[in-house]
């Protein structure tokens, strides 16, 4: 396996060396932990653009020689590190060479994972239109302006779209290459890195309600009431009179303001918090679908299992099968 990871010129050092650090730590120290080899080779490089030449080179990790590479070479994985945030539209305007070749890469099989704002980077390639993404929410604004066709998800630590992964901030790359290890590697090598590097295992979502934790700054006090207000009768049969009632307003004016404010309206609102809700219980415990779909305000099963997929792309059950299981504990 060829794992490449671009050092671009803004590049944030941290988020180019630290990912290889974990890989390498793994890759060395896993055998010493365990007693087993790793089922296949993994080979660590540091990819950058000669401008002058517009060269690529690539730089075996833990090598100072950079060796020129061949049109033909395809990685398995490129992970696109984080820039300066002043230099967004700098990297993206000046580094359109790096960004065809990540087309040309992910047309021949690559996978790409960017790391806090470099989901800029990788959007900025033209793959992810239609599809998920997230990065640090401080710049969630510019990313929806500047690319409104793909749907941003900066609630979200880990955004895993099949081919196409990101994380959110730049230090949560820790976590996210440990998610990257179990997902290319598999569970017992995650773990070992876990447990060797420190690092907790992934486990998404961190909270029930995450992915409303910055939406409450719109300013609307109203709104905001009836954002609580939902949060807490989420279980129960809501209609929009009641949240209406409750905030002492108009079932129109409700809808107007609340859309405004929080980019939903409160149906998907209601929505998005029954299955932020039925993660929650999908990963963590071991009730039956129809438990969950009935704690989380949904009498008819079939109707939980449709509105879940369309919101997680999977059904509950596959979604429990791939999170739900027991978390290795760091020793």
């Amino acid at each position: 396996m060829r794992i490449a990871i671009l050092n671009y010129e803004d590049a944030v050092p941290t988020c180019v060396t630290g990912p290889a650090d974990i890989w390498r730590g793994m890759i060395r120290m896993y055998p010493l932990l365990t007693g087993n080899k790793l089922k296949q080779e993994i080979r660590v490089e540091f990819v950058s653009l000669n401008h002058s030449t517009q060269h690529f080179y690539t730089t075996p990790a833990g090598s100072t020689q950079p060796v020129k590479l061949s049109t033909e070479e395809v990685f398995d994985l490129i992970i696109i590190p984080a820039m300066y945030f002043e230099r967004i539209e700098a990297v993206i305007t000046g580094e359109q060479t790096l960004i065809r070749w990540l087309q040309q890469q992910y047309t021949q099989g690559a996978e790409l994972a960017s790391i806090c704002v470099g989901a800029f980077l990788l959007a900025a390639t033209g793959l992810l239109e239609g599809k998920k993404i997230t990065t640090n929410w401080l710049f969630a604004k510019p990313f929806r302006e500047r690319f409104p066709n793909i749907e941003l998800q900066d609630d979200k630590v880990i955004v895993d779209q099949g081919r196409l992964y990101s994380c959110g901030g730049a230090f949560s790359f820790t976590s996210f290459m440990i998610y990257l290890i179990e997902k290319f590697c598999g569970h017992e090598e995650a773990t070992a890195a876990s447990k060797i590097l420190m690092i907790n295992v992934h486990d998404l979502p961190q909270r029930t309600f995450s992915i409303f934790k910055f939406q409450y700054e719109h300013g609307d006090e109203v709104i905001t009431r009836a954002q609580k207000y939902i949060e807490d009768k989420f279980q129960d049969t809501l209609t929009l009179e009641d949240i209406a009632s409750h905030c002492s307003m108009s079932v129109r004016n409700l809808c107007r303001r609340f859309e405004s404010a929080t980019a939903n309206t409160p149906f998907e609102y209601l929505q998005r918090v029954r299955i932020e809700a039925a993660k929650e219980m999908l990963e963590r415990k071991q009730e039956g679908i129809e438990q969950v779909s009935l704690h989380c305000g949904y009498d008819d099963v079939n109707y939980f299992r449709k509105v879940f997929k369309r919101h997680v792309a999977m059904t509950p059950r596959a979604y429990q099968e791939k999170y739900g299981r027991k978390r290795a504990h760091i020793a």
